[in-house]
Parts: structure tokens; sequence; C-alpha cells
């Protein structure tokens, strides 16, 4: 069931408010703004997460909506009004159930729309303690909120019936559903071992940046109520809502700040690799409301935003992209922090950095000695762990010609956790092809010329699955355009 239109309702309660009157509108309600004062109608759907198709469905959804978001929300909402017949008129009628109801509207205070999170990353105006200050009350709220059941089980269902309600809209999702399979199997003892923790609670549900409302003391709005098993999660599930939402606004920055601030205030929402798990099962959420309005564009947006937390997930800790001069493993560290959005170091840029060159200077021999290049790769490694510490994954573009050097470059990850070893391979010949056609490349930062190329070709020390410091290995065909190195890589990662 599902209402298309603005029911002769909205317009018949709109003319009986004082003064103008705004018509705000979601997939399931209508909220009328007059004065100090806004109302909430639902409206008469009924979707497969909740259904608001019968009058006393509506009242009592209306009802739970006031009693859950007192603790984030106090004195906003205060009450559910009936909305009566009087002279031929629809009008504002007592708090509390009646007989003559038509309708049920949750009446709230109103707030400065100007002032939601959401506004302020538009106009760039939010800043660094509001921020910290919405972090900290999600901290006291997650801690005092009911503790509830959880863990793998529980999330693998809940992206199950994502997944299947995306592909009842989109037609079937093999992709999708693959990597579903591969990252719950990834992070399930994690996801256990925090529902044991007490790390499961009763929490908002739809926690998103429009929902923040930054008075002098941060208000919290539209708790879901339609179905509690939606806001029963995990407390990192909760923030990833927003999270995610900040980050498909264009705010990373706040993003990153929220979450350093939600764990300084003590927190836990989980490694960066059960974080960005949930972040993409958000995603899939705001894709199919986007869907089931009927809205492509940002549908599309936020499926490719969780695609981006997937790679994030998989990619979580330290890539290190290795292989000799001209296998394409450039090319392919440059696509992965494309479609991940983790940060990229590259051996070719800290060397020069570290001799005081510009990226695109020629070096000469001394600055390739054995001591200059260890130095290189310590720099690079410790470099690493900072990134990885910052944003909880990181690809390295190196050669790691020899076992010496990916251990000294490993040694100096210190914890940053899982280290990922890609290893492009392609034939010398097209090596050498690549290395040639680049030299007329005035942009380039690789000093490596055809020579050099074959020199190093004789040098390079292969690398496998048991070298130490390396948790996960993975071939890549350098011989293959990039989007397909993707497509291998992605399928190899996720088949593991």
């Amino acid at each position: 069931m599902a209402v298309s239109a603005r029911a002769p309702l909205v317009d018949r309660l709109a003319e009986s408010l004082p003064g103008p009157v705004e018509l705000r509108e979601t997939h399931a309600a209508w909220v009328l703004l007059s004065g100090d004062t806004a109302l909430k109608v639902r409206k008469p759907v009924r979707f497969a997460f909740l259904d608001y198709s019968t009058l006393a469905r509506r009242y009592a959804a209306a009802v739970e909506e006031v009693r859950v978001n007192e603790p984030l929300a106090p004195g906003v909402y205060r009450g559910v009004r009936a909305l009566v017949e009087r002279d031929g008129r629809l009008t504002v009628g007592p708090f509390g159930a009646a007989a003559k109801a038509v309708e049920y509207a949750v009446e709230m205070r109103r707030f400065d729309e100007r002032r939601t999170m959401a506004e302020l990353c538009a106009d760039q105006s939010l800043h660094a303690g509001q921020i910290d200050a919405v972090a900290r009350v999600l901290v006291r709220f997650h801690a005092t909120a009911a503790r509830c059941d959880g863990g793998a089980q529980a999330f693998r269902a809940r992206v199950g019936a994502d997944v299947r309600e995306l592909e009842a809209l989109l037609g079937p999702l093999p992709a999708l559903a693959r990597y579903a399979e591969a990252a719950l199997a990834r992070n399930a003892a994690q996801l256990d071992a925090r529902a044991e923790r007490g790390l499961c609670r009763d929490g908002h549900g739809d926690l998103r940046a429009e929902h923040v409302v930054l008075e002098q003391d941060p208000l919290i709005v539209d708790r879901i109520e339609f179905d509690p098993a939606l806001r029963r999660i995990d407390v990192g599930s909760d923030l990833a809502f927003l999270i995610m939402d900040l980050e498909d606004r264009g705010c990373a920055p706040a993003a990153r700040r929220l979450l350093v601030a939600y764990q300084r205030a003590g927190g836990d929402p989980g490694d960066a690799r059960l974080r960005a798990l949930f972040a993409w099962q958000r995603a899939l959420v705001r894709a199919k409301v986007s869907l089931l309005r009927h809205e492509e564009p940002a549908a599309h947006r936020l499926l490719e935003l969780a695609e981006r937390f997937a790679w994030r997930e998989r990619l979580a800790g330290v890539v290190l992209v290795l292989g000799p001069p001209a296998s394409g493993k450039s090319t392919l560290a440059r696509a992965l922090t494309q479609c991940s959005g983790l940060p990229l170091l590259s051996s070719d840029v800290t060397r020069k950095t570290l001799l005081g060159a510009s990226p695109t200077v020629r070096l000469d021999d001394d600055a390739y000695r054995e001591q200059v290049t260890h130095a290189v790769y310590r720099t690079l490694g410790m470099r690493a762990a900072a990134a990885c510490a910052r944003h909880g994954g990181v690809v390295v573009d190196a050669t790691g010609r020899t076992r010496e050097l990916r251990r000294t470059l490993v040694e100096h990850l210190g914890a940053s956790g899982p280290v990922t070893a890609i290893v492009c391979e392609a034939p010398l010949e097209l090596r050498l092809a690549r290395a040639q056609a680049r030299l007329a490349d005035r942009a380039r930062v690789s000093d490596a010329d055809p020579a050099i190329v074959r020199r190093l070709a004789r040098q390079f020390e292969l690398v496998d699955a048991g070298e130490d410091g390396i948790d996960t290995f993975v071939a890549a065909d350098g011989e293959q355009p990039v989007e397909t190195m993707l497509c291998e890589l992605a399928a190899e990662l996720d088949l593991r």
C-alpha cells in the first residue's frame, strides 16, 4: 500500500492552523510546521519494514514515538493529538485517544532546521566542539540504553533481508550477495564477542545528520518507533549510520572527528573492519529507502558509497601493493585508493621527500643506495602506521624488491592491524614497453627507465603467502586493465 499524492486531510489540517504553514514530507509521514509547533501525521502506508495501514496502528506508533524519543530529545515531543471534525473543519483536538478522531498527529516543539548537523555541514559551519558534544551524548545514551540480544546471527539476518529487498527492487545482485557472505564471515567472531560484552543496545536506529539538532545541548530526534528490532543493534552500527551519512554529504572530516570523539568519550565502535561493514549496511538501507521513494540518483550514489565501504572492509589495515617496476602496481594502488577512500603512500614519493626533491625530479644512483632505500622503507612503514591509525587503513605502493626490505617495512608498521600483500605480475616485455612509453611523461614520479626495469627484474625476490608479517597474499595480473584487476581482486578477497 502506498500514498503517492498529498491527502486532502493534510490540506484541511493546514487550513485550520494559525499563520503560514510549511509542509515537509517523507515516505511515511507529513509534517506541518506552524509557529513554534510541528505536527507529524503518518501516511496510511504499508512497506516491508513498517505498517501504518490502519488508524489504530498509526495511533500506537505515534504514542510509541513520543515515548522512545524522550531520552535523546527531552521536551521536543509534547504528545499525541487527536484530529477531529468540528463545524465542518478538521481541527487539532485533545491529547490522547478520542472516539471521534479521524486521524492522529504527534505534536512537537519546532526546532530551527538551520541548526541541524545536516545544514551546518552544508554551509560548512559545523565545528569540532559541536561534533564532540554529539559524541558525548551518544556515548552516554548507549551506555544507559537497555541491553538486547545481538551478535553475528542477528546481523546476518538483517543484512540478508537488506540484500533480498534490494534485489526485489533492482534484480539479482550476485556480487553484493557474495560480498555480504564474505564480510559476515570475516567479522562474525567480533560481532559475537561484542554481543557478549553488552554492546548491543536499544539505540536510535536512524541516526542521520538531519536528526541531530545542535542547540545549546545537542538533541537527537526521530528515533525509530515502528519496529524496535531496527534500533536494537550494536552501538557501532548505530554510530555508523551517522558516520555514513556525514560522508555521503561530503563531510568525511566531520565523520572522522565524530569517530575519534566517540572513542575518546569511552565508546567502543569496533575495529576499522567492523566499522566499515556497519557503514556499508547503513548505506544499503538508505539506498533501499531512496528506491522506494523513486529517488534513483540518490540510490545510485548510496550504492556507490556502500561499495566504497565494502572496499574499506576488505582492505582494513595495511595493504602493500608490491611488484617490479612497471608491473601495474602504482596504477592498481591509485585505483584502490579511489574506490576505498583510503590514503595512499608511495615509496617513490617518500624517497624524494626524504632527499628534499620534488616528486618529478630525477634522482641519480646515489639516491638508490641500499642504506637510503632501507631508510625509505623504515619511514614508509612509520608513516603507514600513522595513516592507518587515523583512517582505519592505508594503501602502500612500493616495489618491495627483497624480503629484507619488505621485513623492514612490516616491522615499522607496528600493531596496525592485518597486512595484505597484493603482488602485481606482468611479462618483462610489457614492463619494458611501459617504462619506455612513460619516458615522455614529464609528470611521472618513477625513475625506473627500461634499463632499471631489466636490472630489477633479475633482483626481485618473490613474495609468498608464508612471508613473515603478511597475513593475506594475493597475486594480481598486471597485464589486465585496472577495472578487471579490481573485479578479480574483489572476488579473490571475498572468496577467501
